[in-house]
């Protein structure tokens, strides 16, 4: 009898990322991490009105240009104490 094949951790983590209630939640959407807009992922390109900002731990984090500053002191605060960005709740 053959033993069932088990995931890696690397495959467990990249499962836990993707099954998130953050992930769940977007179904794909991006969501500014200081105001909680809509972003359109054409806001990225050229005339930017969005900018993606990352953190110590090289992490991505989508943000509303009127926001980055908001964004960078919600980052700053995460890498100080290591506990998961505070995000401003998602809205359409």
């Amino acid at each position: 009898m053959k033993r069932e094949k088990k995931l890696t951790k690397k495959e467990r983590k990249a499962l836990d990322r993707v099954m998130s209630p953050q992930a769940q939640h977007d179904h794909g959407h991006i969501h500014c991490i200081a105001c909680g807009r809509h972003i359109e992922p054409t806001e990225f390109d050229e005339p930017a009105t969005a900018a993606v900002v990352t953190c110590l731990h090289k992490s991505d984090f989508p943000a509303c240009l009127g926001c980055v500053s908001k964004a960078k002191e919600l980052l700053a605060e995460h890498d100080r104490t290591g506990e998961p960005v505070k995000m401003a709740g998602a809205f359409h």
